[in-house]
């Protein structure tokens, strides 16, 4: 997937990265970024999995697409990690503190794009929607109004 088009206000993300089944996706004018990966191997049969990238989305089921698309769609300077672990649905933590402009290089792989990721993010909670505002992780939705006020 060249591009890809969310579905709340039809923002496009140009493909800047691939590696097999994981990809980085850039929206300039928003200065969004969103990070792709797959499970590569099935914990089962230790086998390669077959997940694709379509796959990663086709897991956001019902509310979890339409919290994805916001959090691309209406913050700037935001980051996502979409992570589809092998047998279940996808994962995703969005960072609303890293400007992903300062993530942009010449030939950064995608390995490269997740390591700088995780490295800025704090310690996060087991859930499978994070979202990270002033330093601190969320499960999504419960950023508090004065975090919110404050970021914005």
């Amino acid at each position: 997937m060249k591009t890809i088009t969310l579905s709340l206000e039809g923002t496009e993300f140009n493909q800047i990265a691939v590696d097999g089944e994981n990809a980085v996706y850039y929206n300039a004018e928003l200065n969004n970024l969103i990070i792709v990966r797959t499970d590569a191997i099935n914990d089962e049969t230790l086998s390669k999995n077959d997940d694709t990238i379509e796959d990663v989305f086709g897991y956001l089921v019902g509310d979890r697409w339409e919290h994805f698309c916001a959090s691309a769609e209406y913050y700037n300077n935001a980051a996502i990690f979409v992570h589809k672990p092998w047998h279940t649905t996808t994962d995703f933590i969005a960072n609303y503190d890293l400007n992903p402009a300062k993530l942009l290089m010449p030939n950064r792989s995608v390995k490269g794009f997740t390591r700088a990721f995780h490295k800025v993010c704090p310690e996060l909670m087991p859930y499978k929607l994070i979202e990270v505002m002033n330093g601190k992780a969320y499960r999504y939705g419960e950023i508090p109004e004065e975090v919110m006020d404050a970021h914005c």
